[in-house]
């Protein structure tokens, strides 16, 4: 069965923001490799904002998401806590 991708959801602000990685993509991110990608992007109170996703260390590893230009924070902590489905 040939590797397959993931979705990966995390929580800040009461929101839920979520990537769509390619099986490729998600191989790198569970052997380890770091990976930064940026999201589809969001709207929030009318304003569009970019989300940069910011893998490294494996599924144990940690997870930064940063939005916008001035390099808000809004997940940061691990992998393991973010939810993972298979895409």
């Amino acid at each position: 069965m040939p590797d397959e991708g993931a979705e990966i959801t995390v929580e800040w602000g009461y929101e839920l923001h979520s990537i769509k990685l390619t099986p490729r993509d998600w191989s790198l991110v569970k052997s380890g490799k770091p990976l930064n990608i940026r999201g589809i992007g969001y709207h929030y109170e009318g304003e569009f904002f970019w989300d940069y996703w910011s893998f490294s260390g494996g599924l144990g590893g940690s997870l930064i998401v940063s939005y916008g230009d001035d390099g808000g924070v809004g997940f940061n902590g691990k992998l393991s806590v973010a939810e993972i489905k298979a895409a």
